[in-house]
């Protein structure tokens, strides 16, 4: 095992390592792709096995984030599917076979690892009206059905922590499914900041195995801090035109200065909007500047406004660059965020993805025991 996977250093990698200098190699699919935050994890794991990495499917929605996971990994990659899920899983677990199934099982044999990370919308804290009852949430089900389908040796699904909370209990059926088809299944909540990603960010996963495996994370766990991972580009906007290095305009400037001139981290409540100044809120993060000596909040996909939590810079008078959200989501330098039509898909994508480190200990360990 590699305590220093994903490590600091490799984060400011400019030059993609080879993913595909060895004789053997390791199966992966991923559903849900985004830009392939999992995917990354995975094959830098399989790389410290001596593994090569062969990308069997990837299935991603989003035209954005579809093609910058075919730019990052088209050297393992053999297919992309850039479409809904459900053309190519049209069942649920326990229904019979369609066309479209049989294909997609021909397809699929022998994968080693399924990483998957289905829409958390529907459970997400911010989605107040429809949390728990969400149609996305079904999509969960979907994963299990490729499990049924194609046997993969290990599965990674990623998603918020609420997703305990759904109303359909799709964790504890999922679980009984898999078990009844073989599978041993262990629910995880994985605590980013624990792990040396330098980020308060709670995700829940459930892994399944064939094989009994000591799931014991341990041996990762370190600390990081913002100034561990952004100190290096923090002077990148002054130079730099482009949208990835540069944080956006913002009306926030008086608000940005009361924070810096005071030495203070909240916005006193008479400095915010209405909407907050004369009524009780939840939002104490909001308008708030970050610390050096600390992990960053959860990284959404409203990092660049400062209402939308806390995102100023701890050091500087402007909100985070995309650069910046992407190294506490946990990517290298190397990996191209260049496959965006609008600044707010690039935010999108960056937010949404999964901090690679999160699939890179799984699927370590499971490579350490297999």
């Amino acid at each position: 095992m590699r305590k220093d996977i994903c490590s600091n250093e490799w984060l400011t990698n400019k030059v993609m390592p080879d993913y595909n200098q060895f004789t053997g190699s390791l199966n992966i699919v991923d559903l849900f792709s985004g830009c392939g935050g999992l995917t990354l994890g995975a094959i830098e794991a399989a790389k410290n096995h001596h593994l090569s990495s062969n990308i069997k499917l990837a299935v991603e929605m989003n035209p954005d984030a579809a093609n910058t996971y075919q730019k990052n990994f088209y050297h393992s990659l053999s297919t992309i599917f850039n479409g809904n899920i459900e053309e190519l899983i049209t069942n649920y677990p326990g229904d019979n076979i369609s066309e479209a199934e049989l294909a997609l099982k021909s397809k699929n044999a022998n994968v080693d690892v399924l990483l998957a990370g289905p829409p958390c919308q529907g459970h997400s804290r911010l989605n107040n009206h429809t949390r728990s009852k969400d149609p996305r949430n079904k999509l969960y089900l979907k994963v299990i059905r490729f499990v049924e389908l194609c046997k993969p040796q290990f599965v990674i699904i990623e998603n918020v922590l609420n997703i305990k909370h759904d109303e359909g209990n799709v964790l504890t059926e999922s679980a009984d499914f898999l078990e009844g088809i073989g599978y041993s299944v262990e629910n995880l909540v994985i605590k980013t900041a624990k792990y040396g990603i330098a980020q308060n960010r709670v995700r829940h996963i459930q892994v399944a195995s064939l094989k009994q495996l000591d799931l014991s994370l341990t041996d990762y766990e370190s600390t990081s801090v913002l100034s561990d991972i952004i100190a290096d580009i923090i002077d990148n906007s002054e130079h730099s035109k482009d949208t990835f290095d540069t944080p956006s305009k913002t009306k926030n400037t008086e608000r940005i200065d009361y924070l810096f001139d005071n030495d203070v981290y909240d916005l006193p409540n008479n400095l915010r909007p209405d909407c907050h100044k004369y009524k009780d809120h939840t939002y104490p993060t909001s308008y708030g500047r970050l610390k050096w000596d600390k992990p960053s909040t959860t990284i959404t996909r409203g990092f660049s406004t400062m209402g939308q939590g806390r995102f100023v810079h701890p050091l500087r008078r402007r909100t985070l660059t995309p650069h910046e959200a992407a190294r506490i989501q946990g990517f290298p330098d190397f990996f191209g965020f260049t496959e965006y039509k609008t600044r707010g898909n690039l935010h999108l994508m960056i937010a949404n993805a999964v901090p690679p480190k999160i699939s890179a200990m799984l699927v370590d360990l499971y490579l350490h025991q297999k």
